[in-house]
Order: structure tokens, then C-alpha cells, then sequence
């Protein structure tokens, strides 16, 4: 043992404040992952410079003023740069060109109603309602309507006339090939050393984690020290799958690999390093206080000494102890996983080499990420949000309003009161109150994240007003000295944006402020009308989001857990498959992805509830939660104990009661009270033996005394389902596939009998198409609108003798109408 502390410490030979300075880049790597907030940031800022300078030449060569172009120049690139997050340089090309269009038009319908300020400010509504409405198709359309209103506010904030806009479409026109040229030909982005970024950001997070180890094992049991590294040691295991789960979703992205086999290499060693670290976060405080060599191992992990590592752990593979031993396995595992990574995600196209291209097995499937980025970044709550409202509800028409129009009449009705009630406050700057109501519904699904967006843009604007109020006088109306100052401040709230949307706001003031000292307009009185315009206008959304169609944050968070179990079904069911058939495994580390892209729903659509409005802790939400993380825990480890196991009676049979059980919660019907309880019995005696299957059923027996928690949470399950029984022309139950359709055509749900021929359906109460479709041939289909709800017991559904032509092909003519 005293040979692997001198192995660990004969590389110190780095001085202090080198090290410090490597721990202090692996944090801020840590925090960054990919550096995307950093690149885009700065990507941003440039493209504004350079766009204010473009302008300029343009504007002095041409004789016009230069003031309007600017702004606009730097308007066009702020949107362009934030706002174009397409994966291909092709659809990066589209959204700008289209960008252009979207501002023209509004300006063009602000021209038309510029002599009638009533008119005007009607139609401001009328622009707002549309540029909300539209981002049910996609990204760009999004960009679009964002353009549309931008240009919209800057015709009534420049009170632009017919004869001005020649010179402002050339101004934007200019913009718009400029950022063309920056981002697609001069500085474009490479999917390929945007995920090598991100997997050192993997590696230094990692790097974190056994630090962290490392100080919670000096740390006495009991004291508050302990404590905080506990939490932070949990935090880092949470940061860790997130990490993973981002550089899943990059490998997705074009040009990222060379080849779905690459991608598949490194989501398996990715995967393989995170359930290694999450073991050695487990025994890694305990064999540290026993062990000197695992304390050496952690410290050269910490120091992100890998071959080291892998050295070390080789070595360490006959320690005494069985936590010891795990360690140094675990820490081989993280070795030999990075160097694969390393290998598979720095290889180089074989087309530009000349290389012998990768003779990919044809039969392979095609590699799908778990989750899509957004920018770099994992999505918001949008896409659990749009599931909740998907369903419509017979009695609550405002139900089949789909988010995005939803939205759209909030903003519009925010927007139309905070018109109202800015302009009572100040004609002039009333927009301020308009801007804050409409953003407090950009990039929020619930009420909860809208009030705490408008909460957090109050604070930020008061906060930057102090400071602005400090800065201006000091720095002067100087343009040399104030327009660093406002790049700087534009780069700070850009790369901030995701961390605190308060210092967004906070160097968005200071920017404004140093900006009307340039204009000289500045005045503490109109940075105080600001604020109140801005608490006026975030305190009118935080009300609409309340009042008028809501989307209520417990409803949200139930549905997120939905689609968690969703997924947990499906890996249990495939790993029940995997366990039955064996020869060539199903992709369960793509399954376990899914499960992780459900839980990052959950949890983020779940903490806003772990407090109440009081600030007091709502331990129940808490205990919904880390269920909901321990069982994403146990099933990677599940998953990734059933790859190369041979199935057993025990271990096939609970998984696929695992899988029943859960399903049946997300179909709404009760689980009953032991049922997850008698799977734990079933396995105790598989979990005691030796070997990967011993392995597997221990995994499954944590699983299934984690479920319980999920499947009783209040709230979790969904009115009660509709359920009935299909029976053939003999009188016996039949397989059959049964689907229901409202009058005006829209399917509400399609299941598949079991063997029993019951089914169970989700729908709203009503008079709805119900058709019954045999699976197998000798008998004819069944068709008729039957009262339907929550709760409802149907008569026996009974399937007539074959042949009935005239009645399939009526039954057939129905569903087509509906379809």
C-alpha cells in the first residue's frame, strides 16, 4: 500500500498556484458544460460590435444618420445571435433570411396604423397576440414573432414615417447579411468540438465529485461541515446526470460523429462512467478513512491525473476491504470509459483522412438522443406543458386550447391592460409595462415560472437602477469609455441568462442607463419610471397567468411524473424482453436516456413546489422527488445489470410485473397496496446469491421499494378510466384494438385488450364513436356511439361472425371520417 501513495505523489512536483489555477478552470468548466453559455455570450457580443460598426461605415458612406441603423444593427444581431438555435448551417441560413421578412411586416402594419393612436395601439395587441401564436410551429417560427413584434415596438419607439423606411430595411437588410456572414462563414459552430467540450466539462465534474468525496470523509458524522458536503455531494451526483444527459442530446446534433456507431460508443461509456460515480460517491467516504490508497486514487482523480488513475487502480485491484476494492474498480472503470470517449469523440471523419471508412453493421438502428437541446441546453417545461393541454375535456372547452394559444390570449390580455395601465402612468413610456408583461410569458409554461420570472425581472431592474444611478455620473457621456461598458454589460446578462434571470435584468438596466447617457436622457426619475412600469407590467402577467386560463404548477408536475413512470415502463418492459430473448440486446442505455430526460421534467417542473408561497417546506413534494431520483437511480443500474444476463423465471417475471404495475398507474387504474411489496419477496431469494443475476434482482428489489412512493403520490393518478370487455361471436374474451373518436373526428384513445379482452380508456364525459377492431381474423368489427367518462363500466363489447362486409366497410367509412 505505501508503493501506491508513493506512486500518487511522486507527480507533485506542480507548484500551488498552478494547481489552483487547473482546479479553478475544471470549476468553471464544470459549470459550463460544452462552454455554451460562455461561446454564445460572446458570439453575441461580437456580433453586436461588429453590427454597430457595419452600420456605421454603411450609414457615413451613405450620408444617413447613423443613430437608427445602429439600433437596429445591434437589435438584428441580438435576436439573430440569441435567438437561432437550428442544428445545420442550412436552417441557421432560413431562420435569418426569414428574420428580416418578419421585422419589415410589422413595421410595414405599424405604417398603416401610425395616424390613429387608438388604431395603433389596437393593433399592437392584434401583433402581440400573432407573434405568441405562431410558435406552435417550431423554432423559427418563434424567431419570427419575436421579429415581427420587435419591429412592430421599434416603428412606434422611432414614430417611424412611409419615407424612413427604405433607410431602415437597408439597415436591417445590412444586419442580416453581416451576422449571415459572421456566424455561417466566419466563426460558425462544430457540433464535433462542441461535444469534446462538453465531455471535458463531464470529466471535470467528475473530477469534482471525488474532491468532494475526499472532503466529506475528513468531515466529523454530525457536524454541519458534513452536512454541506452531503448536499453538495448530492448536488454534484444531480449536475453529473445532467451533464450526461446534454452530451446524449449533442450526439444527435449533425456532424457531431462521424457515425451512429461512434455515438453509440460514447453514450455507453458515458453511461458506464456515471453509474462508476455514483458507486464511488457511495463507498468512497468509507474506504478513504480505512484505506491510503483510495485516498490516493481520489486525489489523482481530483487533480484529473487519468493515466494515473488508471495506474493506481490497476495496482490496487488485491486492496483489503471490500470498499477499497470497489473503489478501485469503479475508478478503473472512469479511466478506461474517458480514454474511450476520448478516442471515439476526437476521431476524425475517415472521408477528409483517407482512411478505410467504418463498415457500420446495416441492421443497426439508427442512433436517437434522448432528449433534443435547445441551444446547447437542455429543454424547458414547454413539452411536458403542451402533453398536459393535449387532451380536450368535454365540459371545460378552454381545455383543447392548445399552450402556445393559451398563451397567446394571456399575453394579449396582459398586453392590453398593461398598455392601459402604462399609459396612465407615463404616455411616453408605457412599452416598458408591455415589454415586461409580454417576456414574463417567454420561455414559461406555468404560473409558478411566470411569477417567478416577473418577481425576478423587479428585482433585477431595481438593482440596476442602483447601479446605473452610481455608474453614469462617474463614467460620464464619454462613447469611448460608455460603449465597452455596454458590451460588457450585454455579455454579462447574456451569459447569465441561465443562471439568474435577476443578473440578466440587473446588466440589461445598466446597459439602458449607460445608453440614455449617450442619448442624454438619462435622469433618476426615468430610471424610476422604468422600474414602475416594470413592476407594473410583471405584476399585470403574474395576474393574467393566475387568472385567465392557467396552467396550474401541481398539474404540471403530476403530468412530468406521468411521463417519468411512462418511461420507467418502457425500460422495465424492455429489459424484460432483453432478459427473455436473448442474442443481440435491445438498446437499454437509449431506454435509461429517456427515463433521465423525464426526471430532468420532473425535477424541474417539481421544486418550485417544494416550498409554499410562506417560503416553508413541503415535505411531501420533497419526498415525491428524491423517490423520483431514486428510482431513475436504480433503473440505469438495473438496465445496465440486464445486458448479457440470462433471463431466469424470478427475474423475467418481476420485471414484467414492474412494468404492469406501472403502466397500469399511467392508465389510471389503482395499484393495488402490497402489489410492489410482493415483488420485493419474489426477489429476495435471486438477490442473495452470486453473479450478474444476483446483480440484476438486487437492483430490481431497490426499484420496487422505491415504487410505492410514486404510484400512491396523491395526485398522480388521473380520474377514473372507462373500462369494458370485448368478447368474439362464441361468447369468449378476444384481443381486440379499441379506439374512440368524438363527433368532430379527434381520437381520444386506442388500447389493446388484454387477454381477458378488458380494456381500460381515458376520456372525457360524452357521446363518443366507440370502435372495436378483432386482431385476428373470423370475426367483424364492432362500431357504435356509446355514453362514455370517467368511471364508466361498459356492457360487453361483442364482436360479430364473420362475413358482415357491408357493416366493416360502414365501420371503415366512420373511422375515415374521423380520422
Amino acid at each position: 500500500m505505501q508503493r501506491l501513495v508513493e506512486v500518487g505523489e511522486g507527480r507533485t512536483s506542480d507548484a500551488i498556484v498552478p494547481g489552483r489555477l487547473r482546479r479553478a478552470r475544471d470549476r468553471f468548466v464544470a459549470s459550463d458544460p460544452g462552454l455554451v453559455r460562455l461561446v454564445s455570450a460572446a458570439r453575441a457580443v461580437l456580433a453586436i460590435a461588429s453590427a454597430l460598426g457595419v452600420e456605421y461605415l454603411v450609414a457615413s458612406v451613405t450620408g444617413a444618420p447613423p443613430l437608427v441603423p445602429m439600433m437596429l444593427g445591434a437589435v438584428v444581431a441580438m435576436l439573430a445571435s440569441f435567438g437561432v438555435v437550428d442544428a445545420t448551417r442550412g436552417g441557421q441560413a432560413l431562420t435569418l433570411c426569414c428574420l428580416p421578412l418578419a421585422m419589415l411586416a410589422g413595421m410595414g402594419v405599424a405604417l398603416l396604423v401610425d395616424r390613429n393612436r387608438l388604431a395603433s395601439l389596437v393593433t399592437f395587441v392584434a401583433v402581440v397576440f400573432v407573434a405568441v401564436w405562431v410558435r406552435r410551429f417550431g423554432m423559427r417560427f418563434f424567431v419570427c414573432g419575436m421579429g415581427g413584434f420587435m419591429g412592430y415596438f421599434f416603428a412606434l419607439f422611432l414614430n417611424l414615417r412611409p419615407e424612413m423606411l427604405p433607410g431602415v430595411a437597408e439597415a436591417v437588410v445590412v444586419a442580416i447579411a453581416w451576422v449571415l456572414l459572421l456566424t455561417l462563414v466566419l466563426l460558425p459552430i462544430r457540433n464535433d468540438r462542441v461535444l469534446r467540450r462538453m465531455l471535458r466539462s463531464f470529466e471535470a465534474r467528475l473530477a469534482g465529485l471525488a474532491g468532494t468525496v475526499l472532503l466529506l470523509a475528513d468531515q466529523a458524522p454530525g457536524t454541519a461541515e458534513r452536512t454541506r458536503a452531503e448536499t453538495r455531494l448530492r448536488s454534484l451526483l444531480v449536475r453529473i446526470n445532467e451533464s450526461a444527459l446534454v452530451i446524449d442530446g449533442q450526439l444527435g446534433t449533425p456532424a457531431a460523429v462521424t457515425d451512429d456507431d461512434t455515438a453509440r460508443t460514447v453514450r455507453r461509456t458515458v453511461f458506464d462512467a456515471e453509474l462508476a460515480a455514483t458507486a464511488l460517491a457511495r463507498v468512497g467516504p468509507t474506504a478513504v478513512t480505512h484505506d491510503d490508497g483510495a485516498r490516493t486514487i481520489l486525489t489523482a482523480l481530483w487533480r484529473g491525473r487519468w493515466d494515473t488513475v488508471q495506474e493506481l487502480a490497476d495496482r490496487a485491484t488485491g486492496a483489503t476491504g471490500p470498499g477499497p476494492q470497489r473503489l478501485a474498480v469503479d475508478a478503473a472503470v472512469l479511466a478506461s470509459a474517458r480514454a474511450e470517449w476520448t478516442r471515439a469523440a476526437g476521431a476524425r471523419d475517415p472521408g477528409r483522412t483517407g482512411e478505410e471508412p467504418h463498415d457500420a453493421d446495416a441492421d443497426a438502428v439508427e442512433f436517437a438522443p434522448a432528449v433534443q437541446l435547445f441551444g446547447g441546453n437542455l429543454p424547458g417545461s414547454a413539452g411536458t406543458v403542451t402533453r398536459l393541454h393535449r387532451p380536450p375535456e368535454a365540459d371545460r372547452p378552454a381545455s383543447r386550447l392548445s399552450l402556445t394559444t393559451r398563451q397567446a390570449v394571456q399575453v394579449t390580455i396582459a398586453t392590453a391592460l398593461a398598455i392601459a395601465a402604462g399609459d396612465a402612468l407615463s404616455e411616453q413610456r408605457y412599452y416598458w409595462a408591455v415589454l415586461a408583461a409580454f417576456i414574463a410569458f417567454t420561455g414559461t409554461a406555468t404560473v409558478a415560472e411566470t411569477v417567478r420570472k416577473s418577481a425576478h425581472r423587479a428585482v433585477g431592474t431595481m438593482i440596476g437602477l442602483v447601479g446605473a444611478i452610481v455608474l453614469v455620473p462617474v463614467l460620464g457621456p464619454d462613447v469611448a469609455v460608455v460603449l465597452p461598458v455596454i458590451l460588457v454589460s450585454i455579455f454579462g446578462a447574456l451569459y447569465l441568462f441561465r443562471l439568474s434571470y435577476a443578473l440578466m435584468i440587473f446588466f440589461i438596466t445598466l446597459m439602458l442607463g449607460e445608453l440614455y447617457a449617450l442619448l442624454g436622457s438619462f435622469s433618476v426619475d426615468l430610471m424610476v419610471l422604468r422600474l414602475e412600469e416594470t413592476v407594473l407590467g410583471g405584476l399585470i402577467g403574474c395576474a393574467v397567468s393566475v387568472l385567465v386560463l392557467p396552467t396550474r404548477t401541481r398539474s404540471a408536475a403530476d403530468e412530468a411524473r406521468r411521463g417519468l413512470l411512462d418511461a420507467l415502463a418502457e425500460l422495465l418492459a424492455a429489459t424484460d424482453r432483453a432478459l427473455r430473448r436473448p442474442g443481440p440486446p435491445e438498446d437499454l442505455r437509449a431506454c435509461s436516456r429517456a427515463l433521465d430526460a423525464a426526471l430532468h421534467q420532473a425535477m424541474l417542473l417539481g421544486r418550485p413546489l417544494t416550498r409554499t408561497w410562506l417560503g416553508s417546506a413541503q415535505d411531501d413534494v420533497v419526498r415525491e422527488l428524491t423517490a423520483c431520483t431514486a428510482v431513475a437511480d436504480h433503473a440505469r443500474r438495473l438496465a445496465r445489470s440486464a445486458e448479457g444476463v440470462p433471463g431466469t423465471a424470478a427475474l423475467t417475471g418481476a420485471c414484467a410485473r414492474l412494468a404492469e404495475l406501472v403502466s397500469s398507474a399511467v392508465a389510471g387504474r389503482p395499484v393495488p397496496a402490497g402489489s410492489c411489496a410482493a415483488v420485493v419477496d419474489l426477489l429476495v431469494g435471486p438477490a442473495g446469491g452470486h453473479g450478474p443475476g444476483a446483480a440484476l434482482a438486487r437492483e430490481a428489489g431497490l426499484l420496487a421499494a422505491e415504487l410505492p412512493a410514486l404510484l400512491e403520490a396523491p395526485g398522480l393518478l388521473p380520474d377514473p378510466a372507462a373500462v369494458g370487455r370485448v368478447r368474439g361471436p362464441e361468447g369468449g374474451p378476444t384481443a381486440a384494438t379499441v379506439t374512440v373518436v368524438d363527433r368532430a373526428g379527434r381520437q381520444f384513445d386506442r388500447v389493446t385488450t388484454g387477454d381477458d379482452g378488458r380494456f381500460a380508456l381515458r376520456v372525457p364525459p360524452g357521446t363518443h364513436l366507440l370502435v372495436a377492431a378483432p386482431l385476428a381474423g373470423g370475426a367483424a368489427p364492432y362500431g357504435d356511439h356509446v355514453p362514455l367518462g370517467p368511471g364508466t363500466v361498459l356492457p360487453d363489447v361483442v364482436l360479430g361472425p364473420q362475413p358482415v362486409r357491408e357493416r366493416a366497410r360502414a365501420i371503415g367509412r366512420g373511422c375515415l371520417g374521423h380520422g
